[in-house]
């Protein structure tokens, strides 16, 4: 993870498996509750037309959207004892643990330092 707000995914490009697509979001806080999201994704694709890539685009976010909207609590707690990790959640762990030491609050049951 770059920053707080920005997810990347590198996949193996389909038509060139020595070379790897770059796939990012970027996200934008405007207020609590609400943000500004903007997909980027860098594909070495020769074969699909725009329409295809704009879906494939679509599914991909729509996938994450629908579970970041059903996630509760809606705040994302980072205090360890507010919920019990499992192993294959390391990587959650891990995130929040980074939003900590960043001293990241928005978005988070972590009220904002005065």
């Amino acid at each position: 993870m770059p920053s707080p707000f920005v997810v990347m995914l590198y996949r193996e490009a389909p038509d060139q498996p020595a070379h790897r697509d770059a796939i990012a979001l970027f996200i934008h806080p405007i207020e609590e509750g609400l943000c500004r999201a903007q997909p980027v994704m860098y594909l070495l694709d020769q074969t699909s037309s725009h329409t295809q890539l704009l879906r494939f685009e679509q599914v991909i976010f729509l996938q994450d959207r629908i579970i970041v909207e059903n996630q509760r609590p809606l705040l994302l707690p980072l205090e360890a004892r507010s919920e019990i990790p499992t192993r294959a959640d390391s990587s959650s762990v891990a995130y929040r643990r980074w939003l900590k030491e960043k001293g990241i609050t928005f978005g988070t049951t972590t009220p904002e330092a005065a």
